[in-house]
């Protein structure tokens, strides 16, 4: 339940429309899924038919066209249904979008001088925080989430489908399906990881050029050029590191989808079984295997997408605590007396008064001050 509830609050600023978008996307998105078993289906009754045809069979022609116009359907159908799933989850993203930017902007202004004393480092962690976090939440809801989708539909027509044309060969084939997770755990996991430390590399080399330039007056004065480039290509390095990690792990993750081929070998070898005592045709256990090998690898890709997942669940917690944090003193809040006249003179008695983020050094103890502004205006013209 509490899973559930970190998932939702992805889609927190939703309204009615983007309900509606994306109860449409949904729909694309599994349509996009069973699209494909579909697809396998028909082309293992085309199959069928061309591998019992024979010399002067008058019904052969007619069985290509009804398949050959299934497929065309099918084709229109997949069109529809892919544009409908890439344009609702995009268009209620931007919507959901920029919602939360201006929700967000608003809370920081909201916010008194302790928050950014304590929280925030510099006025652009601001803008960074909120850009970073919001595109990975747009990156989660137009892509990660309906391929997720996608991919699990797919996995469960996959199998369905087998079932229905071939029953035996698909519980042979089913416990296949954990070795075929491999793959596209192994890719989504080990690329995400290295992923995210590139870009933590980058953005320390980022700040290091950027204070160079910012405050290229002093490095120009003490003739540290040299040493900032230096600094800067240590900083980088260790993204070039990361970068031949990656292609190891990416080449290691690819290779393992021979696994598939074996899968394919030992399946083909069963499913000739049948062919031969049982009765099976080949076409139909041509489109079991490839039905089998498809449903698996779609899943090991869309559980690949659940770290994001996690990722944009903390990111939404922290767009959502700064919004709803109310500060100490208030600028909405229009409780308490307001005075209907107010004198030019201002006095300060016992005041006391430190910075949040150093509580130790007051600056102000028994501060007293009075506005002596009238009378120094006096004295003025007397002067004169």
């Amino acid at each position: 339940m509490k899973c559930f509830r970190n998932i939702r609050s992805i889609f927190m600023h939703a309204d009615g429309v983007d309900l509606i978008l994306m109860g449409l996307g949904l729909f694309g998105a599994i349509g996009d899924g069973v699209i494909t078993p579909i697809i396998f289906f028909i082309t293992g009754l085309l199959l069928n038919d061309i591998g019992g045809s024979s010399l002067g069979d008058k019904t052969f022609m007619h069985a290509i066209i009804k398949n050959a116009v299934a497929l065309l359907y099918v084709a229109c159908a997949s069109w529809v249904i892919c544009f409908v799933e890439g344009y609702c989850w995009t268009r209620t993203w931007e919507r959901q979008a920029s919602r939360v930017r201006g929700k967000y902007l608003r809370a920081v202004l909201r916010q008194d001088v302790s928050y950014f004393d304590l929280n925030v480092t510099s006025t652009s962690d601001v803008i960074t925080s909120v850009s970073s976090d919001t595109l990975l939440i747009q990156d989660v809801l137009s892509e990660k989430l309906p391929n997720f989708l996608m991919n699990a539909s797919a996995f469960v027509a996959s199998y369905i489908v087998s079932f229905i044309m071939l029953w035996r060969l698909t519980i042979v084939g089913f416990p296949f399906f954990i070795l075929l997770l491999i793959p596209g755990l192994m890719c989504g996991r080990a690329l995400i990881s290295i992923s995210r430390k590139i870009r933590e590399e980058y953005t320390d080399a980022g700040s290091i050029a950027e204070q160079a330039i910012s405050l290229v007056r002093t490095v120009y004065a003490f003739g540290s050029e040299r040493k900032m480039v230096a600094k800067f290509s240590a900083a980088i390095q260790g993204s070039v590191n990361l970068g031949l990690r990656q292609g190891l792990a990416k080449g290691i993750a690819i290779g393992s989808n021979g696994i598939s081929y074996a899968i394919w070998g030992f399946m083909t070898w069963y499913g000739s079984q049948m062919v031969m005592y049982h009765g099976a045709k080949g076409g139909t256990f041509f489109a079991v295997i490839i039905c089998i090998t498809s449903g698996g690898t779609s899943l090991g890709r869309g559980l690949s997408n659940l770290k994001e997942f996690s990722e944009a669940v903390v990111a939404v917690e922290r767009i959502v605590k700064v919004i709803n944090r109310v500060p100490d003193i208030d600028s909405e809040n229009l409780e308490g007396q307001i005075l209907e006249k107010i004198k030019g003179e201002v006095q300060f008695k016992n005041v006391k008064f430190m910075y949040p983020s150093r509580p130790e050094t007051p600056i102000f103890n028994v501060f007293q001050w009075k506005n002596v502004k009238k009378l120094t205006r006096k004295k003025k013209k007397k002067s004169i």
